[in-house]
């Protein structure tokens, strides 16, 4: 955040005699509220609208900008905040100049720019000197040294960094807080975790203790178990935050795998998997320490399945051999049996049998308490593209609930991803129903043409509909009216088998076809399906269904240049009006079109 000193003296430069307007506190918090619930699309919509003018109040819009730089860290979109920084006017303050290159360096750090972030640092350490006189800025010098060190780190650059880091030493002999553990993070990546850990050994600090467990672990295995038993103890600590729980169990996991204890290292990383929020912002420390990923729980799976096979004396390609030692541990060691399963969906030559080997292992997995949120850890996140995508083994039962989870936390995209390759539905659920939701899954997705197709399919099946199954349909039909499909909404809605239905049902059918017909500017045919809505039942009905109908039909025909045809309607909508209200607003209508006809006619 700026400080209060930058946004007097960036009111001070670009006005003299600006009136300063208190800031509108309300609508920033607004746009904060927007971005936790994540609807950051309507939070961006919402600064565009009402972010004030530079040149009128630059103490707003510097609030305003702040708020907007969040938002693209919040989503992480680094290219949005480097172009939107770099396109700020010229004449802006140094502070904010130098406020902007701080945090596109920073965005550079994470896309893991490094090359560009060292050169966007070295211009801010080296070319802000002569800034107040030559008065180097106390607080943000350190600030860019450190953003240097972490890039060096990102890079994988470690003697540079290590050489960054005994420079900044120099300069602060004494680091204190995030600092000190910036140099302890460089210490463990140049192999040096003894002096990382007598650097940490005394800071209290939460995200201290996880440096200084580590630092212990990697510099000294004799103490394995007592760290171990250490760091399992904090990381049960509820009063602890994720991140910090996190990390000992991360800590937990690796103790126990310098003991040959794979059971333990699989529970503890498994807690430390669960705990993983993929929408947070990792720091580069976090990133470089303890980063925690689904592979590194299959590969700790498959190291265990190895080490059984090995003691049970297990040849490897004898796949029947593996399958009957791994059935029958099933109920009684069951985390034996899913690394035994693990060890064979790589190992086994035969499709089919990897295949069964990740259900098998899915299945027994997913009976844990926090199970199915590790299938989908597991099975449905992909380091980069080159990884196989493990979903399609996921067994359809475990598809079932992990679409219904998804749908749960308004998940589309998972949802749509994990029901293409679904094609029955689960035991016991309403058929019908369940490919209707299908196919609004598609559309809500954006798959729109899958959905339409999944929807005719269902049609042309559907001899007969009950009625609560025609509601069901129509629901998914406004979707496609949503998102501008009105010509496919048209054939889907005609197709819908009415016999045997209420013929209010029919009414609102064919009202939702004309609704379709207008949005394609169809006119005639908008009117011609809204009249036969109102007069389905009875030709000269006038309930209020009917009214609407007639009123809109109307709309339509005067858009279609039918003016006469509409003055009528209106005339007879105003024959039945009892409102005082209605009977203005038809009155005008009807002049409307009077005049209009008046002025075609003149223009003949």
């Amino acid at each position: 955040m700026l400080s209060k000193r930058l946004l007097a003296r960036f009111a001070l430069i670009l006005s003299s005699v600006c009136l300063f307007m208190p800031a509108q506190a309300a609508e920033l918090r607004e746009v904060e509220l927007l971005i936790q619930a994540g609807a950051s699309g309507l939070a961006l919509q919402l600064l565009d609208q009402e972010q004030p003018g530079l040149e009128n109040n630059p103490e707003h819009w510097l609030e305003w900008e702040t708020q907007r730089v969040k938002l693209y860290q919040h989503t992480k979109d680094w290219d949005g905040l480097i172009k939107r920084l770099r396109a700020r006017p010229a004449w802006v303050p140094r502070d904010f100049k130098l406020w902007a290159q701080e945090k596109i360096a920073r965005a550079q750090i994470e896309k893991k720019d490094t090359r560009a972030a060292l050169q966007t640092l070295r211009a801010l350490i080296w070319d802000h000197s002569e800034y107040e006189g030559g008065t180097i800025l106390q607080q943000s010098l350190p600030v860019w040294r450190q953003l240097v060190i972490q890039a060096y780190l990102v890079a994988e650059n470690i003697a540079d960094a290590e050489l960054a880091m005994l420079r900044f030493q120099q300069d602060y002999p004494n680091p204190r807080g995030a600092w000190k553990r910036a140099r302890a993070t460089v210490l463990i990546r140049a192999g040096r975790p003894e002096d990382a850990e007598i650097l940490m050994k005394a800071d209290t600090h939460m995200q201290s203790r996880t440096i200084y467990y580590l630092a212990q672990l990697l510099g000294d295995r004799s103490k394995s178990k007592s760290i171990w038993q250490r760091t399992s103890e904090l990381a049960q600590k509820k009063n602890f935050s994720d991140s910090t729980r996190r990390q000992f169990w991360l800590i937990a996991s690796r103790a126990a795998q310098q003991l040959g204890d794979y059971v333990s290292a699989i529970r503890a990383l498994q807690n430390a998997l669960v705990l993983v929020d993929d929408k947070e912002v990792l720091t580069q420390r976090e990133k470089l320490l303890f980063a925690v990923n689904a592979g590194d729980l299959w590969k700790l799976y498959q190291q265990y399945g190895y080490k059984l096979g090995n003691k049970l004396q297990l040849l490897t390609g004898n796949d029947e051999a593996w399958f009957s030692k791994a059935s029958n541990l099933v109920d009684k060691k069951p985390l034996q049996a899913m690394a035994l399963f693990a060890a064979m969906t790589t190992d086994s030559s035969r499709v089919r049998t990897r295949t069964l080997a990740h259900e098998l292992f899915a299945s027994l997995l997913a009976r844990d308490k926090k199970g199915l949120l590790l299938v989908k850890k597991l099975y449905l996140s992909q380091s980069d593209d080159s990884e196989p995508d493990k979903a399609v083994y996921i067994p359809e039962d475990l598809r079932h609930r992990l679409i219904d989870d998804a749908l749960s936390h308004s998940d589309i995209d998972t949802a749509s991803r994990l029901i293409q390759s679904v094609t029955e539905a689960p035991k016991g659920a309403n058929v019908m129903f369940w490919k209707m939701r299908r196919a609004r899954i598609m559309i809500l997705a954006g798959q729109v043409d899958d959905g339409i197709e999944a929807l005719d399919q269902l049609l042309q099946d559907s001899a007969t509909m009950h009625a609560d199954q025609i509601d069901r349909i129509i629901q998914v039909l406004f979707d496609l009216q949503t998102v501008g499909r009105h010509r496919e909404a048209i054939a889907l809605f005609s197709n819908i088998p009415l016999q045997g239905q209420r013929g209010q049902l029919r009414r609102e059918i064919l009202y939702w076809i004309a609704d379709s017909y207008k949005e394609l500017k169809q006119y005639d045919q908008a009117a011609r399906y809204y009249l036969l809505s109102a007069g389905l039942l009875n030709s000269k009905a006038m309930d209020p269904w009917a009214q609407t109908a007639r009123y809109h039909a109307a709309e339509a025909l005067v858009s279609a240049g039918a003016y006469e045809d509409a003055a009528r309607i209106y005339e007879g909508l105003l024959e039945v009006t009892s409102e005082a209200g209605r009977k203005v607003v038809l009155k005008n209508k009807i002049q409307q079109i009077w005049l209009q006809s008046n002025r075609q006619r003149q223009d003949i």
